[in-house]
Order: C-alpha cells, then sequence, then structure tokens
C-alpha cells in the first residue's frame, strides 16, 4: 500500500503543480511557541522541549492514521495520501529553478535575479559566477528535504514518520540562526532523521549519474561540510554530475549544467521508485 500512495501522491504532486497553498504550517509556528511558554524556563530550551513540539502533532497523526485504518481502509489510505502530499516540502523547488532557467535564456536578468532570491533566499552569494553553483547544491540538497526523506519516513512509519520529518525540519530552518539549546537540539533531531535518508539519496544520485565519481566525491568531498548530511548529498550529486571535471565558463555552460542536475534528479526518482516496487514486491512474494 506505501508503493501506491507515494506513486499516486507523485503524480498529483506533477500533473496538479504547485501545491504550496495546501502547505500551511502556521499553526506549528504557534504550537511551538505555545509549547516552549508553557515549560519553565529550565526546559523551554531542553530536548523536552523539542520532543513535545514535534511529537504532538505527530502522535495525533499517528492515532487519527491507526483509527481511520481500522474504521475503513480506504479512509486510511486517503489521510495517508493526504498527509504525505501535505508533508512534501513547502516549496516547488524544481518549478523555481525552471523559472530562473527560462529568465536566464532570455536574458531577462531582473527576473532571474528575483527567481534565485526566492530560491536561495538570504544565501544568495554576492559573486554572479558563485549563484549557478549555489542553486545547483541547492536543488541536491531539497530534493532530499522536500521529498525523499519524506518518502523514507512515509514507507518506515507511515503518515506519522512524513509528518515528524517535515516538521523537523521546518523547526531547523526557524532556529538555524539561533544560538539556544532549543536550536541545538532541533539540529540534532533533524541530522539523525536525516542520517539515513541523506545516503540513501547519495546512492540513488549514484546509480542516477557518474557511479563511481559519486562515490570518490563522497568519500572525498562529504566531510568537509559543518552539516555531514548535506555534505553528502552535494557530494554524490555534484560527483555523479561529473562536475567540474570537464572546465567550462559562460552563461551557456551554466544552463547547460543546471539542466543536467534536474534530469539527474528526476532520474534518481525514477531509481527510488523502481527500488521501492522491487522491495514491494519481494515482500508480496516471500
Amino acid at each position: 500500500m506505501a508503493l501506491f500512495t507515494v506513486l499516486l501522491s507523485l503524480l498529483i504532486e506533477h500533473y496538479l503543480g504547485t501545491l504550496e497553498e495546501f502547505r500551511r504550517y502556521r499553526w506549528f509556528t504557534e504550537l511551538t511557541d505555545r509549547v516552549r511558554a508553557a515549560l519553565p524556563e529550565r526546559l523551554a530550551d531542553s530536548p523536552l522541549a523539542v520532543a513535545l513540539v514535534l511529537g504532538l502533532p505527530t502522535l495525533v497523526v499517528l492515532v487519527l492514521s491507526a483509527a481511520l485504518a481500522e474504521t475503513w481502509l480506504v479512509l486510511g489510505l486517503g489521510f495517508g495520501l493526504l498527509v504525505l502530499l501535505y508533508s512534501f516540502g513547502p516549496q516547488d523547488l524544481e518549478a523555481r529553478v525552471e523559472a530562473w532557467l527560462e529568465a536566464r535564456e532570455r536574458d531577462d536578468e531582473e527576473s532571474a535575479r528575483w527567481h534565485v532570491a526566492e530560491i536561495l533566499g538570504a544565501d544568495m552569494p554576492e559573486d554572479p559566477q558563485q549563484i549557478a553553483r549555489t542553486v545547483m547544491e541547492t536543488a541536491l540538497v531539497e530534493m532530499h528535504e522536500r521529498l525523499l526523506a519524506v518518502v523514507f519516513w512515509f514507507v518506515a512509519f507511515g503518515p506519522a514518520g512524513a509528518l515528524l520529518y517535515r516538521l523537523a525540519a521546518l523547526l531547523r530552518n526557524r532556529t538555524r540562526n539561533d544560538d539556544s539549546a532549543f536550536a541545538e537540539w532541533t539540529a540534532r533531531v533533524h541530522y539523525a532523521l536525516g542520517w539515513i535518508p541523506a545516503r540513501l539519496t547519495a546512492l540513488g544520485y549514484a546509480a542516477a549519474g557518474s557511479f563511481v565519481d559519486a562515490l570518490q566525491y563522497w568519500r572525498e568531498e562529504a566531510g568537509k561540510w559543518r552539516d555531514v548530511n548535506r555534505g553528502v548529498l552535494i557530494a554524490a550529486g555534484l560527483g555523479a554530475l561529473q562536475y567540474g571535471a570537464v572546465e567550462s565558463a559562460g552563461k551557456e555552460a551554466e544552463l547547460d549544467d543546471m539542466r543536467a542536475a534536474i534530469a539527474l534528479l528526476r532520474r534518481t526518482l525514477v531509481v527510488w521508485v523502481a527500488a521501492l516496487a522491487v522491495i514491494t514486491l519481494a515482500g508480496w512474494t516471500s
């Protein structure tokens, strides 16, 4: 059933276009603030606060999912589909990258800078030559953050697992520039939840691109990032693309590199779906 739900969710996401209006998380921001305010000061920055903030909505979804599945299987499947779609990343990064590419192709630099600012936010580099590389790195990471890690936790623990990862990612993004103990514990939880799916995504990049180069870059470059999960994704992705193996410069080379990256992301998704299908079929025949 997990395979059917994942396939259906991906088809809906593709053919209905962006579902950003469906994904509103203001309630989670308010819940986070209320939980921390209700706790004693010494506990507001503790692991307990992180556990409560993430655990309460996850528990609600877990109970509802089990209850609906017991009542009527179709209701359980429908609820799981809705939660999975809701848990996919808030933004459709691929559509934004495509819009940026189109603006660059027609030499509309004002529109291109607007789109890249939407993609990168405050992290947009000053050097124009670094923008394409940064967009590529962001795409390689966001394929995992927005989609594949959510799919992994959905397959592993159902709708509650998918929502748990999305909320952990949202909380991590919100506290990224915070130096509190709460932010540190949030980063640890997000890192732990992302450890396995990040490496499976990296293997997907390797299988969808240059396998040998992906593994070599992964081994040699991943540790250079402070966030090792992020380093694994970027290193394996760039290696799979053989990025930098041939000296290239200029707008056309940048656009070609970005198109190759988007193609890699799409092939990686196919690899994941194929692997899930094999695992599902093996379970049915065993």
